[in-house]
């Protein structure tokens, strides 16, 4: 791809209070956005006066559409996404800073890969007045350098089916997987899904340095907070049936999205394979919590095949179907 069109999705919700920082963040970046488009999910505060004073000066142009009623981030995302004329598309959240040279790097990588379906970067994970907290995303999330290697490798699909290790605000996706990713799939929150469904089918990047200071505040959507063992053990007793459940649910829309568009975007049978077994084991960890499944012996089975190390946290998951 010798040059190609840059888009950024920006929605915005009651923003204000960080937005001014993301705008000029943006204003800042040494490889220039063709176009900058902003969602706003019906604000009320100045999110959207924000935008339009930005607009008269920015050094590119803004697109702004402001929701008549309120839609919820990824219904947002995907309003973004789709007015988006880009060749590329890179998503952000109101509330970060991007580092001067993210879209450089973001366009290094799509020049350099034609055929790159999604490239994602780590990020320094800051206080809620982007202070420094010791350490970054990937480290938060568990991406491991073992797993950015098996990534590295032509692994991605693999990876992210485990776990979603990758955060829209460090994401750009090739816009020629709009009609694979578009509409996101129910119950999913839209990084996840895009990264799942474009990592079936396309090659994928990473960048390891941080090219963003992610933000950290009580009013975010999604965080990426350090949290202890007993912090974990408190969010694995929060999950119970129905979570797994609708986990199932979940990877199933994907699993069902792939059958239908595969003639446009063809993945292998594996690929298909992992994620029917990636169903099959979340319904089993449901049903474990349900009483329709001996508890010992379904979780030492699912441990024996190795699907809590394909498709959980491995012994976390293990212990927490065993015990909790």
């Amino acid at each position: 791809m010798p040059s190609c069109r840059l888009s950024v999705a920006l929605c915005t919700y009651n923003g204000s209070a960080y937005l001014p920082e993301q705008l000029e963040s943006l204003s800042r970046q040494t490889r220039k956005p063709d176009e900058l488009v902003v969602f706003d999910d019906a604000s009320s505060d100045q999110s959207a006066d924000l935008v339009r004073r930005f607009a008269e000066s920015a050094p590119f142009p803004v697109l702004l559409h402001i929701n008549s009623k309120n839609v919820g981030p990824s219904e947002n995302f995907r309003l973004a996404i789709e007015a988006c004329s880009g060749d590329v598309i890179a998503l952000c959240d109101q509330d970060d800073i991007w580092m001067p040279k993210k879209l450089e790097a973001i366009d290094a990588e799509f020049k350099q890969s034609p055929n790159l379906g999604l490239v994602f970067s780590d990020a320094e994970i800051c206080d809620q007045n982007i202070g420094a907290l010791g350490y970054n995303l990937w480290k938060s999330v568990g991406f491991t350098p073992a797993l950015q290697q098996r990534l590295a490798n032509g692994r991605a699909f693999e990876v992210i089916l485990r776990q979603n290790i990758v955060t829209g605000a460090t994401m750009a996706f090739s816009a020629r997987f709009k009609s694979l990713v578009l509409p996101v799939g129910p119950h999913w929150v839209h990084d996840g899904w895009i990264a799942l469904l474009i990592s079936a089918v396309a090659p994928v990047r990473i960048i390891p340095e941080p090219l963003i200071r992610y933000r950290q505040h009580p009013s975010q959507c999604v965080g990426a907070l350090w949290r202890t063992l007993y912090q974990q053990y408190q969010v694995a007793k929060k999950m119970d049936r129905e979570v797994f459940a609708q986990h199932a649910q979940m990877y199933q829309a994907a699993h069902q999205r792939l059958l239908d568009l595969n003639g446009q975007f063809p993945c292998t049978s594996d690929v298909l394979a992992m994620l029917d077994a990636k169903v099959r084991h979340y319904e089993i960890r449901s049903a474990i919590r349900l009483g329709q499944r001996g508890r010992l012996l379904s979780s030492v089975t699912e441990m024996l095949t190795f699907r809590y190390r394909r498709y959980s946290m491995g012994w976390k998951s293990f212990a927490q179907d065993l015990f909790l």
